[in-house]
């Protein structure tokens, strides 16, 4: 436990470092406050205005990390048994009565993110910079990833956006996505040129948080797998397959990312000691190696995550030690839990199963109750008073306060998108990047299986399971494909207790896209046009 504390202050001292004289890393930076003509004259202002560029990142409810999880054959919608039926929106493909259900991505918080970026870069030239040019490109770089990560968020999931290019553009009706992806992957390759190639041991943990080459290289491979699978493509705009595997064949050589020897030591519940009473198994902290990319969070800016996904329904305070209870999404599909192998230990690692361990969660307030929750984000109760929360212990003004970082990105992603990749052209190092991936879930060498895009299709399932990933890996195997795996009929649920059943018809019009903010709609007089289906 007092591990995972010390990663909570280091977040706090990053805060500090971050923004300067603000408390956190992701406190706002008044952008009302600040005119491009004038402000922007030293080091420090364009320093301020990034922290405002990271400032976006961390998300709530409706951030796409939650409606992918909610759309993939992981997760049902679940909620309260008396909740409107926002989240089926996102599993079923159905309006029902909440057409602004996805306004929380669009103009208030990812335009408004690009837009910040485009404010930094378009002030760099404005400054003073010493003549240290590279930090004015670094800063840059940095302004550049965030700006293709916002991007590549709303295209995937939307589909058909607008391409603004300037922080004083006005509307304009959607664009290409192929303009789109060339815009998202020339920032991509001007994050991997400029960003410093330092490796993760040689970082100061102060900086961990901040986008690095490593991670704009992985996510530039994630870019083009997902754009060349979905529109079926054989290269991507301003890209080749070469350069992609290059690139993630540079990450892994000189990175110095690595594996952590256990997958179970990447989640915070191993802390718990009493409750997985394995002694060979410890948290590895949230500083540690595998981790590429992530939305630092802290009791002062905290993961909201948590709170949506907690077991619901909580008879005794205390009753589902070593977890504290929340409000019931995203309840797990029986079919994700028995997808795993015998031995796998990414499923106990992944997944709270209520009768196998003992917790008494019989969903009486649950909707889509299967008695199967996620573990990987889960706000924990204290391991000294079990009625109250490990956030309050660490200093947090209530449960809700959850300060474990959101993980975008992890080194088996950049091995196992090297193994898809190099599948056709070096059998042999696909075959050992998937081993080192499996190897280490089953902790031996007796379970490998031979490198296929199957066999990597389903390795990647099992390895990012709730983390945001899967629904997009199977959009990206073609919609037919993508029907076949998130097709559900009459599978057995309980809702408010009772026995009910749960239906889903993935529709091939709406191509997997989500509805377009009605109120965007009325509010472009026209211009931009409703996505098909909806």
């Amino acid at each position: 436990m007092k591990r995972y504390f010390q990663k909570s202050v280091q977040c706090l001292l990053l805060c500090g470092l971050l923004s300067a004289c603000s408390n956190s890393f992701l406190d706002s930076v008044p952008m009302t406050q600040k005119t491009n003509a004038g402000y922007y004259q030293m080091p420090q202002d364009a320093w301020e205005t990034l922290v405002g560029c990271y400032n976006r990142l961390p998300g709530g409810y409706g951030d796409f990390f939650f409606i992918a999880n909610i759309a993939s054959d992981e997760c049902y919608g679940g909620g309260g048994y008396t909740d409107a039926f926002g989240n089926q929106v996102w599993d079923e493909w159905t309006d029902y009565n909440d057409l602004e259900i996805n306004r929380y991505t669009w103009s208030g918080r990812f335009y408004a993110a690009i837009r910040r970026c485009h404010v930094l870069v378009e002030t760099l030239d404005q400054i003073d910079w010493g003549g240290d040019t590279n930090l004015r490109n670094r800063y840059e770089a940095e302004a550049r990833m965030l700006r293709a990560h916002f991007y590549f968020e709303m295209q995937r999931n939307f589909g058909h956006i607008p391409l603004i290019t300037s922080s004083q553009a006005e509307l304009i009706p959607q664009t290409d996505p192929d303009e789109v992806y060339a815009y998202i992957i020339e920032d991509l390759k001007f994050a991997i040129e400029n960003l410093p190639s330092v490796s993760f041991q040689s970082t100061p943990e102060a900086e961990f948080g901040r986008v690095t080459k490593w991670a704009a290289e992985g996510y530039l491979a994630r870019v083009y797998l997902f754009y060349t699978g979905y529109y079926g493509k054989s290269e991507a705009p301003g890209v080749t397959k070469q350069e992609v595997i290059n690139y993630l064949e540079d990450c892994i050589q000189n990175s110095g990312h690595a594996l952590v020897p256990r997958y179970g030591s990447l989640w915070p519940w191993s802390m718990m000691e009493n409750y997985h009473k394995d002694p060979t198994l410890s948290y590895a902290g949230e500083y540690n190696p595998e981790i590429m990319f992530c939305i630092r969070h802290s009791t002062m800016r905290s993961n909201q995550y948590q709170r949506y996904t907690g077991m619901r329904g909580i008879a005794n305070a205390g009753d589902y030690e070593p977890f504290y209870p929340g409000w019931g999404m995203a309840t797990i599909t029986p079919k994700c839990f028995n997808s795993f192998a015998e031995g796998d230990t990414r499923r106990y690692a992944s997944i709270i199963d209520c009768e196998g361990e003992g917790i008494p969660n019989t969903g009486n307030d649950q909707r889509e109750f299967t008695g199967y929750f996620q573990k990987k984000y889960q706000t924990l109760t204290d391991p000294n008073d079990k009625t109250r929360s490990y956030p309050q212990t660490v200093g947090g003004s209530s449960w809700q306060s959850e300060p474990q970082d959101a993980i975008l990105m992890r080194y088996s992603d950049v091995l196992l998108m090297a193994a898809e990749l190099e599948l056709e052209t070096n059998q042999a190092k696909s075959q050992t990047y998937l081993n080192m991936v499996r190897d280490r879930a089953f902790e031996d060498t007796d379970h490998r299986v031979t490198a296929t895009a199957q066999s990597i299709f389903d390795e990647r399932g099992f390895e990012f399971v709730f983390e945001g990933i899967r629904y997009y890996d199977v959009l990206r195997q073609g919609l037919t494909k993508a029907k076949e795996i998130l097709d559900v009929t009459n599978a057995p649920v309980l809702n408010g207790g009772q026995p009910g059943v749960k239906n889903i018809n993935f529709s091939l019009e709406k191509a997997g896209l989500l509805r377009i903010p009605q109120s965007q709609i009325l509010i472009s007089e026209g211009m931009l046009v409703q996505n098909p289906g909806w």
